[in-house]
């Protein structure tokens, strides 16, 4: 979690010709598929990047319905469920999740989660604790958040591709397992925060999302290479309606879904908010950002709201609901269920906001599985 900070300029470029390949692919019209207004993506190499193997593949996936729901080709992976061969990996609607703490709230909210997020270090087990094991055995996939210790560079000069190669081959052995279509990995969740400059530069942090990318797809886990991994670039919210995206962006052969953190947190006094935030304020630059962009899945990766004033936070869910219905390009919602410096997202012992999220986690629009 966090909230705007400002980045560097660095990697600008490679964002305009990301964006110039995109838009050679529309021109030429290489592909368009109904639903939404969704046009096919062409795939290739990012620019500065590398070619994906079986990356061509994409330009097939995207269609409308909540981040794919319109399936183009559906098969059968070896020993496991029937994964669905879009760059979301989801159907039927949008995820309705949340991080951990919301689990023990199933029976308050009438239903299993479809999504949990899930955070991890390069040098950690997947999927480590037995709660998570469970998680995953009940049939929920994971948002998978993947942070170094580490630099940038150093990984992206392969000095950690043991445990970085053997955690993602865990991820996919577990999806196998559980019979789980998609399992989702983030590389560096909020890499534009300032927390993570000392990492390296953002240049530096497409080298090595390029490399640990690259690892995955050499070794077939790799969703349209026959794997199941789905690829999500995690930002902070304000980061889409700025320049600095194309700093953090590693392009869209490797990026199969573009994911926001943000907050309600004008009551309680952070992120800078001068007014009680509404889903549109808080997601409608990446979910604007995508659709520009080829009709890119979203994901709602963190969200949530205070209480201050009381009914504040169930106003905040309850409009949620409301935007995940009219914005068929989000193809998850993860409610943030933490408290956290002055800011009290937790909706738990919190009636309103109980029955808020639990209408919208069984809403039609929320109805999404992988």
């Amino acid at each position: 979690m966090s909230h705007y900070r400002g980045v560097r300029r660095t990697g600008y470029s490679r964002f305009m010709a990301t964006a110039s390949v995109l838009a050679l692919a529309a021109a030429a019209g290489l592909a368009s598929l109904a639903g939404c207004g969704r046009q096919a993506v062409a795939a290739g190499t990012a620019a500065g990047g590398h070619a994906a193997s079986g990356s061509a593949r994409r330009a097939s996936g995207r269609s409308g319905g909540h981040g794919g729901a319109v399936l183009t080709n559906q098969s059968r992976k070896d020993d496991g469920a029937a994964a669905i061969d879009t760059p979301s990996g989801v159907s039927g609607g949008a995820l309705f999740g949340g991080n951990y703490p919301v689990v023990p709230l199933e029976s308050s909210l009438g239903r299993k989660l479809a999504i949990v997020r899930l955070y991890y270090f390069i040098g950690d087990s997947f999927p480590g604790p037995s709660k998570y094991r469970k998680l995953l055995a009940g049939g929920r996939t994971a948002l998978v958040s993947f942070d170094s210790r580490v630099s940038y560079a150093s990984i992206a000069a392969g000095e950690d591709d043991t445990a970085i190669l053997s955690f993602l081959t865990q991820v996919n052995q577990a999806a196998v397992k559980y019979n789980l279509g998609s399992i989702y990995i983030s590389f560096e969740h909020e890499p534009d925060s300032t927390h993570h400059r000392a990492l390296g530069a953002p240049v530096q942090f497409i080298q090595a999302w390029d490399h640990i990318h690259q690892l995955a797809v050499s070794h077939d886990l790799d969703w349209n290479d026959g794997g199941r991994l789905h690829w999500v670039l995690i930002l902070i919210h304000n980061t889409y309606k700025t320049w600095r995206i194309g700093s953090f962006w590693p392009g869209a052969s490797e990026v199969d879904i573009v994911a926001a953190d943000g907050y309600n947190s004008f009551g309680c006094g952070d992120g800078g908010q001068h007014e009680q935030q509404t889903p549109t304020d808080t997601f409608g630059p990446v979910v604007t950002w995508a659709a520009a962009h080829g009709g890119i899945p979203v994901f709602l990766g963190e969200w949530g709201s205070d209480d201050i004033p009381s009914g504040e936070q169930a106003t905040y869910i309850g409009q949620m609901q409301s935007y995940v219905a009219a914005n068929t390009g989000i193809a998850g919602a993860m409610y943030w269920d933490t408290h956290v410096g002055n800011c009290n997202y937790k909706v738990d012992g919190i009636a309103g906001s109980i029955s808020a999220l639990k209408a919208m986690g069984q809403s039609a629009a929320l109805q999404g599985h992988v």
